[in-house]
């Protein structure tokens, strides 16, 4: 019994540590991976949550993509995160192939993923796409939901370096 209590807590403290200082998700080969890794890096990140069943989302990865190639060498990357999770990872697949995806991303699970974008920007999750934008010191600088503008993104980058 005084195991339990003791462990519980410290269960409990790194579960939810763990949400608090980052958005946990998985690469396509299984390895587990978090958003902190990425972050405060030096660069600008742009965080997008995706689906393959998004529509908006297809229509978004190429101006993505050349965002990423024209930037990443230099002041920028774009992160994916998929939301399908492990069931749908191969429709991810192929979504990232059909889309000519050329930025790196994950997959999460819904229910996490959710949770933890809550503990992060305090708003629940709203849907695919959405875009979490960080500046090169990791910290948060923006939430949209929907379509972003690339000018937009870099007009916005250009104001605040």
């Amino acid at each position: 019994m005084k195991v339990l209590k003791v462990s519980f807590p410290l269960f409990f403290w790194l579960f939810f540590s763990q949400s608090v200082n980052g958005m946990a998700f998985i690469d396509f080969s299984g390895k587990a991976a978090n958003l902190n890794e990425h972050i405060g890096k030096g660069k600008w990140t742009v965080v997008v949550l995706w689906s393959y069943s998004c529509g908006i989302c297809r229509r978004e990865t190429p101006a993505l993509t050349q965002f990423h190639l024209k930037h990443h060498k230099k002041d920028a990357q774009v992160i994916g995160v998929s939301i399908d999770g492990a069931k749908n990872k191969h429709k991810a697949e192929v979504f990232m192939q059909e889309s000519g995806m050329g930025f790196k991303s994950y997959l999460a699970e819904l229910v996490s993923l959710a949770a933890d974008f809550y503990q992060i920007t305090g708003e629940g999750f709203r849907g695919t796409p959405s875009f979490l934008l960080y500046n090169p010191k990791g910290e948060l600088q923006g939430i949209q939901t929907g379509p972003v503008r690339i000018e937009a993104l870099e007009s916005f980058m250009a104001k605040n370096s």
